[in-house]
């Protein structure tokens, strides 16, 4: 009995640690590039600290607030999963959606079978609802995540297999809960899983992907529209274009900039840090969807998009003619309903006359 309460003590302990460490990682990160996601994610770590603090208390007031303190959590970690979607421009499945209807009578029938379980109709009515409505909220959070992990890769991976194992651990704890003997074993498995969610989390909001879409960045000195400069007078250019959110299909990567969102256009797929990724110059489609996705997160930041392709010329080798006007005529239109600047940086020297004054009556 002693070396139980030891261990529930302890672990209690490392949770709180945890749950203030990703609060005060989250807060800054909230703080820093104003993702709201973040806020919401530190939140909800500040509400499983006060539940597992009050966990342990005889008064029942306090467990009542620890209890609603657990669904404080859950509603959070929820909302925040929702807004890092918006944030990332990733549209909710309607299928999921759907899906998570089915939480109502999953949810009835879980209280009904804690009543049955543990034959005491008062934890049946507040631990076993606190549990069975957080349980729910926090897996489907975690199921609503799944797709970021295109975009964060092993981070987001973890993080939503954590969230979902933590709503899913719920479920014992409301049946097992009253017996001494599942505290250290709920305990510890609540330490592990927060720690792996605390982790995962830090991870993810500490990659250049996420920082990139925050809003610490000033609008360029550049005016709206399609601008076709050549090389040298793109680099009288990049003055202007410091710290502000450019999204850059380049060969050349000299003239990448800090705090840009880059991609090397290349045949040759390789990794480079700096870098987002690389693009096969054939794939115009994917190139689209991207600024889509780009201007639609400067429109919500409030600050007009910069998109710049250096490599007209090498798409050209790729494409047809028709196809990369079709391409670029596109890019002209998203741009400007966004209020954004096109800038095309090519060498007159290397595009025919013909091709190149097609280009200049199109776009600009």
């Amino acid at each position: 009995m002693g070396i139980n309460n030891v261990l529930s003590t302890v672990s209690g302990l490392l949770v709180m640690v945890a749950d203030l460490t990703a609060f005060a990682l989250m807060l800054r990160m909230y703080f820093k590039r104003r993702r709201r996601s973040a806020l919401f994610f530190s939140v909800a770590w500040i509400a499983d600290f006060t539940m597992v603090a009050l966990s342990a208390s005889a008064n029942r007031i306090l467990l009542t607030v620890a209890e609603l303190s657990l669904t404080v959590f859950a509603m959070f970690m929820f909302i925040g999963s929702v807004k890092l979607l918006e944030e990332e421009s990733i549209p909710l499945s309607h299928s999921t959606i759907k899906k998570m209807a089915l939480m109502a009578p999953v949810f009835y029938v879980f209280v009904v079978a804690v009543y049955e379980f543990t034959g005491d109709a008062n934890w049946a009515l507040t631990a076993g609802v606190s549990f069975g409505v957080s349980g729910s909220l926090v897996s489907a959070s975690g199921v609503l995540l799944k797709p970021v992990e295109a975009i964060y890769e092993r981070p987001a991976r973890i993080l939503y297999i954590s969230v979902v194992l933590f709503g899913l651990h719920l479920i014992p704890a409301a049946l097992f809960g009253l017996y001494e003997w599942y505290l250290p074993i709920g305990f510890t498995l609540s330490t592990i899983l927060t720690v792996m969610m605390a982790y995962s989390m830090y991870r993810l909001t500490s990659t250049r992907k996420f920082l990139e879409r925050g809003i610490d960045v000033k609008a360029p000195e550049i005016h709206s529209g399609t601008i076709i400069v050549q090389p040298k007078e793109f680099e009288t250019l990049l003055p202007k274009l410091e710290n502000a959110p450019v999204l850059a299909f380049l060969r050349d990567l000299e003239y990448s900039r800090e705090g840009w969102r880059t991609y090397f256009v290349t045949a040759v797929p390789f990794k480079r840090g700096n870098i987002a990724g690389t693009l096969n110059p054939t794939d115009l489609a994917k190139m689209t969807e991207i600024t889509f996705q780009y201007l639609e997160e400067t429109s919500r930041m409030g600050v007009p998009g910069v998109v710049v392709i250096d490599c007209v010329e090498y798409l050209s080798m790729y494409n047809s003619w028709d196809s990369l006007m079709k391409f670029l005529s596109k890019l002209r239109d998203l741009v400007m309903v966004k209020g954004g600047t096109l800038i095309l940086v090519i060498d007159r020297n290397s595009v025919e006359e013909r091709l190149f004054n097609q280009l200049r009556k199109l776009l600009e």
